[in-house]
């Protein structure tokens, strides 16, 4: 009725050493892993340079330009889709003509 018997100290030195092993190994490779996450997050974060004439290709065919599409569209995050959206506004390059709160509708700018 009794449990494990005690091991002696020498005995749990080695026990304790061996475990910690491949917890520190995995440390490394977790560490690794880490920094190229933190690089794609990075990447993904980044404002699309993208010219007027690109614009017109992306947003062509939309009749209504929201943030959600735009994202998308251009494989970025909502966040990054919200500034670049308010960038092409501020360039008068698409106009505001709809939504509340946040959920604003755009649509080309006519050229011309």
């Amino acid at each position: 009725m009794g449990g494990t018997k005690k091991k002696p100290l020498a005995q749990a030195e080695k026990t304790q050493s061996k475990t910690d092993e491949p917890k520190k190994a995995e440390e490394k490779k977790s560490g690794k892993a880490d920094k190229s996450l933190q690089q794609q997050k990075l990447q993904s974060i980044s404002i699309p340079k993208i010219d007027d004439s690109q614009v017109a290709k992306i947003f062509g065919g939309m009749k209504a330009i929201t943030i959600y599409k735009t994202a998308k569209a251009l494989n970025i995050n909502a966040s990054v889709a919200t500034t670049f959206l308010k960038g092409l506004e501020s360039k008068s390059t698409i106009k505001r003509v709809g939504g509340y709160s946040g959920h604003y509708i755009w649509q080309l700018a006519k050229a011309g």
